[in-house]
Formats: structure tokens, C-alpha cells, sequence
């Protein structure tokens, strides 16, 4: 199995495959492991029917030796590193910036996961690759880019699932740089299959993220937001024939329903700690208790094959039950 061993040096070792990663950890042995250079084994020596026997030197016994075992991907660096210097346009780019920008072998020499895995971290952070460099775009410009795309398709009254690809990259490239608005572009977008006669092709809005990044804005700034207002200008502000659900704020946004009125906040998991412990202690500080439909978007990211989020919720969470609903609570809360 060809790898390497990935990270930084405070890092625990890992080791990484093209695709997969693995915990390098110390197993014991009930049996001596004995090292002895140059040690010629059976299968190797001529079969000429003569027997020799030869002193050999044992230069160390050894009751541990290393395993290897497959675990998540240790990305959380990532949002770290990409967060040092986000890119908010072309203007501001010129400007010499405190953070570090970081090409792809620089990533995958910090982050302990494969390449594979590393490719799809950043799509799902929604990461650019910008002049040879992956950075996030900064939120307020993030926003400026897809409402680029938004106007562009109301001014010409563009029907919501035939939008053409290259046309519109070609008419936003006059107001930001083409690879931000080509990236924008397909993160927001999905392919419909059909084709238009010019050799274009047809996308269509992905709701729940045109959705999500419209409800961002308006929470940001806002503190706690009535929810039923909220609900109501969310509405006005995605474009229409769109329609907003809560379940497409998971992770985002918490809801206090026992408050009157109901009230809505920015809550983002991007913002949490990533120590398991830390995590817990900072959602146990922010509400006492939480229903197994509110919390588990706040550890899913924590989660793996071998422990989901139910035995994650078991070991690091007290369960109750009050009027026939389960809530989990501090270790130590009473």
C-alpha cells in the first residue's frame, strides 16, 4: 500500500493513501519482535541441500509494533487555513493581506487526509481556485457574485431552469473575474441535461443553496430576528418561484421556540470548535437542552462509520424524556 505520512508537527501521525486515511497508533504483542539485519530467510537461499549455520547480531526486541487504521479525514485545519486570507474581489486582492495563500500541494501537505479526500473538502467548503491559489470567497462577496447571477436572470426574464451556462459566465465576466464567476457559477447551478440549439447548455437554480445564502444575509447582522418576520422577508428576498423550508437552514440557524415570540439567530457549526469536548461544552452553554432534530446538525461533522451521531449523543450527552420528547443535556446538568 503506497502513502505518505501527512501533517504538521504537533499533529499526530497519519497516514494517507491516494483515497483513504489512516491512524497510525501503537498495538502490543504477546510475541518478542526480534531485529535482526540481514537475516536470510528459507525461500531465499539456494536450495544446494547443504546447511551452514551463521551468528547473527539481535540489535533490539520489540513488544509494540505500529497499525494502521482507517479514519475520517482530518480537515478541520482546512477551514483554518482557507480562513486566513478570503478572497473579496479584485480591487481588494492588490492589497497586501496578513493571511497566507495556499496552492493545492501546500494544502495536502497540512492536512492530514488522501487527495481524494482533500478535493472533496474544498468543494464542499466552496473553495476557488483562483491564480494557482484555493481560497473561500469573503461572505459579503460571495453574495455580490450570486446576485450577479440573480439580476442577470430576472433582467432577462430567464425561466429558472433554463439558464444557459456559457452565455451568462460570459456576460458576469464583464463585472467580476471570469474563474470567480465560472466556480459561482456551478456551485450555485446544477445541469438540466438539455441543450440549447447553439450548442449551450441549460442550468437550473439549486434551491436550498440560493435559499440558504439569502437567509445568511438577512441573519448576520441581525442578532435574534422575530422569527415569523424572518419567515416572512426570507420569503420576499429569494427570487420567485422559489420556495424557503427551515430544514435548509441546518447548521446555520437555531430557533428558540420556548421565547415569545419565537425568535430566530445566526448560528453557524463552521464557527464551533472542533475539539468534541470543546463542542459539547460551547452547545450546553448555548442551550441546556436540545432535541435529537436541533442538535444533531451541530455533531454530524463529529460523526463516522463506527461512531454516528447516536453514540456520539450517548457518550457525551445525558438523554431525558419529558412529555414524550427526548432531550439531551449536559453530562453533568441536572
Amino acid at each position: 500500500m503506497n502513502g505518505v505520512l501527512r501533517g504538521d508537527p504537533e499533529d499526530g501521525a497519519v497516514f494517507c493513501t491516494k483515497g483513504k486515511t489512516y491512524e497510525v497508533r501503537e498495538a502490543e504483542t504477546s510475541n518478542s519482535l526480534v531485529l535482526v539485519p540481514q537475516l536470510s530467510f528459507a525461500d531465499s537461499l539456494e536450495k544446494s541441500g547443504e546447511r551452514k549455520i551463521q551468528n547473527s547480531q539481535v540489535c533490539g526486541i520489540h513488544y509494540t509494533y505500529l497499525e494502521l487504521r482507517p479514519c475520517k479525514p482530518r480537515i478541520q485545519k482546512l477551514r483554518v487555513l482557507l480562513a486566513e486570507r478570503p478572497y473579496s474581489g479584485p480591487d481588494a486582492q492588490e492589497e497586501e493581506g496578513d493571511g497566507q495563500k495556499y496552492c493545492w500541494n501546500d494544502l495536502l501537505d497540512r492536512i492530514q487526509c488522501s487527495e481524494e479526500e482533500l478535493d472533496k473538502a474544498l468543494l464542499e467548503m466552496e473553495a476557488y481556485h483562483l491564480y494557482g491559489f484555493w481560497q473561500v470567497l469573503e461572505f459579503d462577496y460571495r453574495f455580490k457574485v450570486v446576485s450577479h447571477i440573480l439580476n442577470l436572470i430576472e433582467e432577462k426574464s430567464l425561466p429558472l431552469d433554463g439558464i444557459p451556462r456559457i452565455s451568462t459566465i460570459k456576460a458576469l465576466s464583464e463585472l467580476e473575474p471570469r474563474p470567480v464567476i465560472t466556480q459561482c457559477f456551478d456551485y450555485y447551478l446544477k445541469p438540466t441535461g438539455v441543450d440549447t440549439d447553439d450548442g449551450d447548455s441549460f442550468y437550473t437554480l439549486i434551491d436550498d443553496k440560493i435559499c440558504r445564502i439569502c437567509a445568511e444575509v438577512l441573519l448576520k447582522p441581525a442578532g435574534k430576528f422575530n422569527l415569523s418576520e424572518f419567515l416572512s422577508i426570507w420569503q420576499q428576498s429569494v427570487p420567485e418561484g422559489l420556495t424557503t423550508n427551515l430544514s435548509q437552514l441546518e447548521g446555520l440557524a437555531l430557533v428558540d421556540r420556548s421565547s415569545t415570540p419565537e425568535v430566530i439567530s445566526h448560528f453557524p457549526v463552521s464557527s464551533m470548535p472542533q475539539d468534541i469536548h470543546e463542542r459539547f461544552s460551547y452547545l450546553f452553554e448555548t442551550r441546556e437542552r436540545w432535541t435529537l432534530d436541533e442538535i444533531r446538525p451541530y455533531v454530524m461533522d463529529l460523526a463516522g462509520e463506527k461512531t454516528p451521531v447516536n453514540a456520539i449523543l450517548t457518550k457525551y450527552a445525558r438523554a431525558s424524556t419529558q412529555n414524550g420528547i427526548k432531550y439531551y443535556s449536559g453530562k453533568h446538568a441536572r
